[in-house]
C-alpha cells in the first residue's frame, strides 16, 4: 500500500533544470512572475526526453547550448491543486561560443553555492541545493569541481 504522500497515481508535471557551473559558481535565473531565483529550465513536452527538454528550454531561455552530463537529483513535490512537480536536475556543460543571456528571466547571476542561501529561491530549487551541499548531501565539492572542470566551455 502506497502512503498518501507518495501516491504515484497522481498526475505529474516533469520539469528539467540545468545546474551549470563555471569557476566554482552556479548559474541562477530570476523569474519574471515572482522575482524568485531558480535553476534555468522548464516543462517537458509529451514527445521529449528530459535531456531534449532541457536543451530546448536552455536555447529558449538563455540563447545558448549545453550538454547534460549527469542527473544530479530528482525531486517530486506535491502541489495542490494541480499535478505534482517532478524536478529533474542535470549537471550541465555549456557548449559553443555564446554566453547565457536572460531572454525569459529578469536577470542571471553566477553564485557560489553557499551564496544561494541568501537569495529568494524557488522552494524546490532551495531543496535541491540543500541536498547537494555537504555534509547533508551526497554531492561533494570534489564532484562539483569535476563538473566545473569537464572539457568544454563553461
Amino acid at each position: 500500500m502506497t502512503p498518501p504522500s507518495l501516491n504515484l497515481a497522481r498526475p505529474v508535471m516533469d520539469v528539467a533544470c540545468a545546474a551549470i557551473f563555471r569557476g566554482g559558481r552556479l548559474l541562477l535565473a530570476q523569474r519574471q512572475d515572482n522575482g524568485l531565483w531558480e535553476l534555468p529550465g522548464g516543462k517537458r513536452r509529451p514527445s521529449e526526453t528530459m535531456r531534449q527538454c532541457l536543451r530546448r528550454e536552455i536555447i529558449e531561455e538563455l540563447a545558448c547550448r549545453l550538454t547534460p552530463l549527469a542527473l544530479l537529483g530528482l525531486l517530486r513535490q506535491r502541489r495542490a491543486p494541480g499535478p505534482d512537480l517532478a524536478l529533474w536536475a542535470f549537471g550541465c556543460r555549456l557548449i559553443g561560443p555564446h554566453e547565457p543571456r536572460a531572454l525569459e528571466h529578469l536577470a542571471l547571476r553566477w553564485v557560489r553555492p553557499a551564496e544561494a542561501d541568501g537569495l529568494a529561491l524557488c522552494p524546490a530549487d532551495r531543496l535541491l541545493l540543500g541536498l547537494w551541499r555537504p555534509p547533508r548531501g551526497p554531492i561533494s565539492r570534489n564532484c562539483l569541481r569535476r563538473l566545473d572542470k569537464s572539457p568544454g566551455k563553461w
